[in-house]
């Protein structure tokens, strides 16, 4: 208990850190979330989902939310979704299912924005307390927490912003191969057994978090191990190697067999044929790092640096600053020939350049104009499955590395306050904090009628298969996706013809909604260019209803106060009322349409 104290007490003070930058959703955690997108309810909906996939194991769910990884809750006229290739949060929903129980999945969500910076402060500090006293290690690692990519995809990507497993598996190798300050066996074999389950089981749960962010770990530990293997080659044996060699294949065992449901899915229907993203858009600007983006109290809210196409606030957290770029240069030209930290800052500073070369992407930006056609990222772009990662995303792992080094200047300058040159150091540490601590995050409503807490069940039958207006849409802009959150706050009652998510049509290897059904298409430029609404008595509406009857779409849902919903107030009820017929239901912010 006496090791414990100093730990949950650091829990406490991180806790009130991340109340005080999420307060604003901290004070309506079930009608509000924090982004400037919607994705939020993407997750939103996926934590709902688990949930309800295991009440339904349990016996008490509706029997209608299909499998964990594969469903038809959404895209239910289209085959439903590979939840293996979305980030279903799947993992973290069954963890999260009793509170999404009795809470609901909005409180779900918005606890887990809270607790994120903690976790990922926690699993820092576990790394750097191998090479670092606590108290440097404990600073150094809220650094990572609250960096500005925790904090940016914080803003809608909790599955990025859960980078619990990137610290975690350095320090796994770090253990492995014997290196840090502590005193322990480098041959004990209950100690490669120990490490390689426990690293077996954090690779093991990351695929049901996000298969991206492990595979930028994957990334960022080859990095580490070549530059281990330049730099540490001296302390390491060919014990030490085999030791590494045995931990991470007992690790890798173990999460390839926690990974079959998950890998033998992807191989399921429904998965994209391709890349999901553009090449080339998401690559990281040299100026990124000392340019203040949306999360830093000193930004203004959004990145001056043009892009190549109009990129998310959430992906633009490599912002560090000047100053704590300037102190790290400090600390390694002060301390990295003679001192006891030479080796500790040569990898840091080896690994974050190795790991921020391939998070510029290709081509290398700077200022938004071409510098270097082809960047290191290209390698990684031909490679399957790896060239899936946004090499924006990849800044976290150079931000660990940057946090080493400048935890490495605090304890040094902690134990030679007697120096003028140690308190200067503090100095600059403190400017270097200020520059990049982010600032209250604002949060916005999130929309939801009342009937989807409580007259649906008297309304909809369960397993029913509705049509909701408006439909999610896939728009980089808050509420478009908000009827898959209605979804989720009805305990998944009925099945959806929308949805927001990766997968393949017969006409697309990729796409990020469900298909157009004949109403849609009648209504498509209505939503997307602004058009009037079709003529309700024409011959194509009478033509849509009827084809929605035959694919077995049992009602229209309408929310006709809804944010973003075309045609002005009244336009989609008066075509629905003429088209379709009056509504079965009005009231609690729906009409309800039989068909």
């Amino acid at each position: 208990m006496q090791r414990a104290r100093p730990w949950l007490w650091y829990t406490v003070l991180l806790s009130l850190g991340s109340l005080t930058i999420f307060g604003t959703v901290a004070a309506d955690p079930s009608g509000s979330v924090v982004a400037d997108n919607d994705d939020t309810s993407l997750f939103i909906w996926w934590l709902g989902h688990g949930a309800q996939v295991l009440a339904d194991v349990l016996g008490f769910g509706s029997g209608h939310a299909g499998g964990l990884l594969y469903t038809d809750s959404m895209n239910a006229l289209g085959g439903g979704v590979n939840g293996a290739w979305n980030t279903s949060l799947a993992g973290i929903a069954l963890l999260l299912a009793p509170l999404t129980w009795v809470a609901g999945p909005i409180i779900s969500y918005n606890l887990l924005v809270l607790a994120t910076p903690v976790l990922v402060s926690l699993a820092t500090a576990v790394l750097y307390r191998r090479f670092l006293d606590r108290l440097p290690a404990f600073i150094a690692a809220g650094g990572v927490g609250f960096s500005s990519y925790v904090i940016a995809q914080l803003g809608g990507h909790p599955n990025l912003a859960f980078a619990v497993t990137p610290p975690l598996t350095a320090w796994a190798i770090l253990a492995l191969l014997g290196l840090g300050r502590t005193n322990e066996a480098k041959t004990d074999d209950r100690r490669i057994w120990r490490i390689g389950i426990v690293f077996g089981l954090v690779l093991g749960f990351q695929f049901y978090v996000s298969t991206e962010v492990l595979a930028g770990t994957f990334l960022a530990a080859l990095c580490l191990l070549v530059v281990l293997a330049l730099f540490a080659r001296r302390a390491l044996t060919s014990r030490s190697w085999a030791a590494l060699g045995l931990g991470s294949v007992m690790a890798g065992l173990i999460a390839a067999i926690c990974a079959v449901p998950l890998l033998i899915t992807m191989a399921g229907p429904n998965a994209p044929d391709g890349a999901i993203r553009p090449h080339g858009v998401w690559n990281t600007d040299l100026l990124d790092p000392i340019l203040p983006a949306a999360p830093a109290w000193l930004s203004t809210g959004v990145s001056p640096l043009p892009r190549i196409l109009d990129i998310d606030p959430a992906e633009l957290g490599a912002y560090v600053g000047v100053p704590a770029l300037l102190v790290a240069l400090v600390i390694l030209i002060g301390l990295s020939r003679r001192s006891r930290y030479r080796r500790i800052l040569r990898v840091s500073a080896a690994t974050g350049i190795l790991v921020f070369a391939l998070a510029l992407g290709s081509p290398i930006l700077l200022g938004g104009r071409v510098l270097v056609e082809t960047g290191p990222f290209a390698l990684v772009e031909a490679v399957p499955v790896l060239n899936n990662i946004l090499p924006m995303r990849l800044v976290l792992h150079s931000t660990i590395a940057l946090f080493a080094i400048l935890g490495v200047g605090l304890e040094w300058s902690l134990k030679h306050l007697h120096l003028v040159r140690a308190r200067v150091l503090i100095g600059l540490l403190a400017l270097a904090a200020v520059s990049v601590v982010p600032g209250p995050q604002i949060a916005r409503e999130v929309t939801v009628p009342d009937f989807y807490t409580d007259a649906i069940a008297e309304v909809v039958p369960s397993g029913a298969v509705v049509k909701t207006f408006p439909r999610p849409l896939a728009w980089a802009e808050p509420h478009a996706d908000e009827a898959m959150v209605w979804q989720s706050v009805s305990g998944f009652r009925y099945r959806e013809t929308g949805g927001y998510f990766i997968g393949s049509s017969p006409d697309s290897s990729v796409t990020y909604t469900a298909p157009e059904d004949s109403l849609d298409e009648l209504l498509h430029a209505s939503v997307f260019d602004g058009d009037p609404i079709p003529d309700p008595q024409s011959a194509e509406a009478a033509e849509a209803i009827a084809d929605l009857r035959t694919s077995g779409v049992d009602y229209i849902v309408l929310a006709p106060e809804a944010p973003l919903l075309p045609g002005g107030q009244r336009g989609y009820a008066q075509f629905l009322d003429e088209a379709v017929g009056q509504p079965e239901y009005d009231d609690q912010g729906v009409r309800v349409y039989r068909l």
